[in-house]
């Protein structure tokens, strides 16, 4: 009887210890996944601060830009008096040296003085030309700094829109894809730069179940051949669950797990279509920690029973200019 016992009770520290670590491997892995999301939203919102930063710029860079214009015009002239009047002062000089050559009377200390006198003014005029030279090419310079960064401005303002606006035209596609699922435990929204799309989880499952049905597998064909034909979006499945603990049945721990098995097999079938990256998805299980509804009531653990399909656009061009400066 004691040998019986003891069996009994080390195969419940086996399975204890196996339930442990398997969930801990899913807490890495969403943990792992919450990162990259987590990464990909922050490097997006970055974007966006930099590019208002930069706009807000653009303005001052502007008058500035205008400001050295018009000092290169000033400046252009006083080099070209300057160049004049180092002209008329070569001219008398030459006439004065061949005056002197001709002339060795009592006026040659004078003349000597006087050649002596307009030697150093024609180098300190010379002295004047080069620095003028020089601040001429640094406006030159500064002019050409400020144009990059002004066209810069105009390039990343308009990458941005072009995304805004590939994001709003992905919604409606998708919406379109989806219209006889739209408004019956399906909703497609723009938030944050992205598309979401939010399906109730009796849209797709059975309670406490992860096997998805026969029509929430129809729709999620109709979404991956968006997700092939938009080859730079990249994609979260994100499973949400109510507050209540797991009570269901087979091999789940709780709403962790449920959640992550959710996300999973979603990602399963969406993959079946070759042409999408595995790369490109990500699966994530985020239990009831993420609600859209936080009241205590019936209706609202229904809607948070949820899964969410977040397509985000490729900002690796964004960042690479951004990162460039």
């Amino acid at each position: 009887m004691k040998n019986i016992c003891y069996l009994l009770l080390m195969g419940l520290l086996a399975s204890s210890c196996a339930s442990t670590k398997k969930m801990e491997a899913i807490q890495s892995q969403l943990e792992n996944c919450e990162k990259d999301n987590s990464e990909a939203s922050r490097d997006l919102t970055a974007a966006k601060v930099r590019i208002s930063s930069l706009s807000s710029d653009s303005a001052a860079m502007q008058k500035r830009l205008d400001e050295i214009i018009a000092d290169t015009v000033r400046q252009s002239k006083e080099l070209h008096q300057s160049e004049m009047q180092l002209a008329s002062l070569r001219k008398l000089y030459d006439q004065l040296n061949d005056q002197l050559g001709k002339n060795n009377v009592q006026g040659e200390k004078e003349i000597k003085a006087l050649l002596s006198d307009l030697q150093k003014s024609q180098e300190k005029l010379q002295v004047r030309e080069d620095a003028l030279l020089k601040a001429e090419d640094d406006l030159k310079s500064s002019a050409k700094a400020l144009a990059e960064k002004e066209k810069k401005v105009v390039y990343l303002s308009k990458k941005i829109g072009e995304q805004d606006s590939s994001m709003r035209a992905l919604r409606q596609k998708v919406a379109t894809a989806l219209k006889g699922y739209v408004g019956n435990g399906l909703e497609v929204v723009n938030k944050n730069g992205k598309v979401y799309v939010s399906m109730d989880e009796k849209l797709l499952f059975q309670s406490g179940s992860w096997n998805v049905d026969e029509k929430g597998a129809a729709a999620l064909g109709n979404i991956s051949k968006l997700l092939a034909d938009n080859k730079d979006l990249q994609v979260v499945i994100e499973g949400h669950t109510d507050n209540l603990p797991y009570r269901g049945y087979g091999n789940v721990d709780d709403n962790w797990d449920l959640s992550t098995k959710r996300a999973t097999s979603i990602v399963r079938i969406l993959l079946k279509n070759e042409e999408i990256d595995p790369s490109r998805v990500t699966a994530s299980g985020r239990a009831e920690f993420v609600p859209i509804d936080t009241t205590d009531s019936r209706e609202a653990r229904q809607r948070n029973r949820r899964t969410e399909i977040i397509f985000s656009p490729n900002i690796d061009e964004i960042m690479r200019v951004i990162g460039g400066e």
